[in-house]
């Protein structure tokens, strides 16, 4: 498995982005709008392949079901991680042979050249683990976003901790795999946190707080 990207979300999308700025230094491209899935959003490059996806409700729109996954968020959060893996048939393929729901999602958008980028997203469900468990994306034939990210800011560390760090990183294992630099950890609490680094020092992106009692029942997502 290789890491994809990290997605940074929040209400507003200046937001985001003036937070970014301030940060890093560094100046977040806009991506483009998500229609009918309610959210925005703009890229930064963490190295050669991987990105940080700045995602926000978009109010140019009526809802959607990203939106929805997001707008209990009232401050900027790292909100999940996303591996990219083989095309999408098989990452479903395999996500049911280790016992979970897989659920496939067909997505375009138009960059503001113009220009179309399509993939295709297969989110897992019917475990324990919630946003610790990457969502799957297949790039097709676009050409990944990261190609055309300026450079600057790295990603050190992505750390999972959860109390049953065991069970997750063997479900990750039977999934492909802990692409680097993840790491998992044994934890009393629920928490994602990536550790970028620039050329004015280190920035620690964490995810809001998660309840290990609102684990207890797989997502539905």
């Amino acid at each position: 498995m290789i890491l994809d990207h990290l997605i940074l979300a929040g209400p507003e999308l200046e937001a985001l982005e003036a937070l970014v700025r301030e940060r890093t230094g560094a100046d977040p491209v806009r991506g483009g709008r998500h229609l009918g899935h309610g959210t925005q959003n703009s890229l930064v490059g963490l190295g050669e392949r991987p990105y940080l996806e700045l995602l926000a409700t978009d109010p140019t729109q009526g809802g959607g079901a990203f939106a929805a996954t997001i707008a209990h968020l009232r401050a900027p959060a790292l909100h999940t991680w996303c591996v990219a893996a083989g095309d999408a048939a098989s990452i479903a393929e395999k996500a049911r042979s280790v016992g979970l729901t897989p659920r496939r999602e067909r997505m375009q958008r138009r960059r503001p050249d113009r220009s179309m980028l399509a993939w295709e997203l297969v989110f897992l469900d019917d475990h324990p683990y919630g946003p610790l468990v990457p969502f799957f994306i297949d790039w097709q034939k676009s050409k990944h976003p990261a190609a055309a990210l300026p450079r600057g800011v790295t990603l050190a560390s992505l750390e999972l901790t959860h109390p049953d760090a065991e069970g997750l990183a063997d479900l990750l294992a039977r999934l492909g795999g802990v692409p680097e630099p993840v790491r998992v950890e044994r934890g009393t609490a629920v928490g994602i946190a990536a550790e970028l680094r620039h050329g004015g020092g280190t920035w620690t992106l964490e995810g809001p707080p998660v309840d290990t009692g609102d684990l207890a029942e797989p997502p539905s997502g």
